[in-house]
């Protein structure tokens, strides 16, 4: 829980001398990168996609995941096409079976 990988100690001794110096750091995880909103609402429409073909990679991620994730990744939407792909995504979970 503390975001620790391990812990790394390592000793050198520099050339002529004769006390060798410890260096001790904790390896932490790095915080995940979040998707900019560009690149979450692309995956959204891939997803589709790919639920439209019935592909069987997806495991369980579904019709409402996609809209999820497209409706977290719409930004801004000058001429409402983000917004219409979310409409489309959603007619298309209504047809699709259960």
């Amino acid at each position: 829980g503390s975001g620790e990988l391990g812990f790394l100690r390592l000793r050198y001794k520099a050339p002529g001398e004769d006390v060798s110096q410890l260096i001790e750091t904790p390896i932490l995880q790095p915080e995940a990168p979040v998707a900019d909103t560009d690149a979450q609402f692309a995956a959204a429409i891939a997803g589709f996609g790919q639920l439209l073909r019935d592909a069987k990679y997806l495991g369980d991620w579904g019709i409402d995941d996609a809209i999820a994730l497209a409706i977290a990744g719409r930004g801004e939407d000058e001429f409402g096409y983000r917004a219409e792909a979310i409409n489309l995504m959603r007619l298309a979970g209504s047809l699709l079976p259960k």
